[in-house]
């Protein structure tokens, strides 16, 4: 049998399919306006906004819009460098947090918009902005309508993270808990997608912490049920189990973790036109 020429892949149908594969499922905004609090305590200083900010190098006069936002894990340091940005989430309450740490900061340059992948963004007054982010925030129904979005909206350079292979999800976790554990579509389906669409990527890997902290094991618990669906009493005290064998102890409480599997993310940026051309 023949193999098929790479212009005849469908990237787009491959990441729907392995997208519906995956043993794990998005969260909604109740999902999100209920992590947001402890999504941003940890959040607030690591490895990752540093590395992609980094990689980012933004131009002073540029308008930056964020997909994605958060509590402003990117959007408030961007504040400080650029000339305005725009933040888009369907978590409320982590856009208020966001709004909360931006006058905190004196930080007047940033204006926020509750608002899904789905909705309507210029109904809704979002104009195309110099530069556009979607950090950790592709998951999403049809990967190339939101890729052509990013696109709409650019004019300079779009970036976005993906994860790379399990991402946040430890298997080891996973093992212990004793399910299966098929991560769905990581980012090599969006390089290629995005190749395919005409805009060849420069791609740069961002490798989180190889220990986490906490403040207790009842936190760290907490954080790790978030990758599970309906965790059962005995799946859960197998889970406590497991933390308990990667955990040292700290004279204040806390616990820091020391996981095997370390996430890394995928940092891909484009220039926009390509897809006009």
């Amino acid at each position: 049998m023949p193999l098929r020429r790479y212009q005849d892949i469908n990237w787009n149908l491959l990441w729907q399919q392995a997208h519906a594969e995956r043993s794990w499922h998005s969260k909604g905004a109740t999902d999100w306006n209920e992590r947001a609090a402890s999504f941003a305590r940890r959040t607030g200083q690591s490895v990752y906004a540093d590395t992609f900010l980094a990689l980012l190098k933004p131009e002073p006069a540029w308008s930056v819009l964020d997909v994605g936002s958060g509590p402003g894990t990117l959007a408030l340091p961007l504040a400080a460098q650029v000339r305005a940005v725009t933040c888009i989430d369907f978590s409320t309450k982590m856009l208020h947090i966001l709004a909360d740490r931006a006058r905190q900061s004196r930080l007047a340059n940033i204006t926020t918009f509750p608002l899904s992948w789905d909705d309507d963004w210029r109904g809704h007054g979002i104009v195309p902005h110099d530069l556009v982010i979607a950090s950790r925030s592709l998951a999403v129904a049809d990967l190339a309508a939101a890729l052509r979005r990013l696109n709409e909206f650019a004019v300079h350079k779009v970036a976005v993270t993906d994860r790379v292979g399990s991402g946040p999800h430890d298997p080891d976790a996973f093992a212990a808990v004793g399910r299966p554990l098929d991560p769905g579509p990581d980012y090599i389906y969006t390089v290629n997608l995005l190749y395919q669409m005409g805009c060849p990527a420069t791609i740069d890997f961002i490798r989180l912490e190889e220990t986490a902290r906490y403040r207790s094991l009842d936190e760290a618990l907490s954080r790790y049920q978030w990758m599970f669906q309906d965790l059962d009493e005995h799946e859960s005290t197998r889970l406590r189990e497991y933390l308990r064998s990667i955990a040292a102890s700290h004279g204040d409480g806390s616990i820091s973790l020391h996981p095997r599997h370390v996430p890394t993310w995928a940092y891909i940026s484009w220039h926009p036109d390509c897809s006009r051309r």
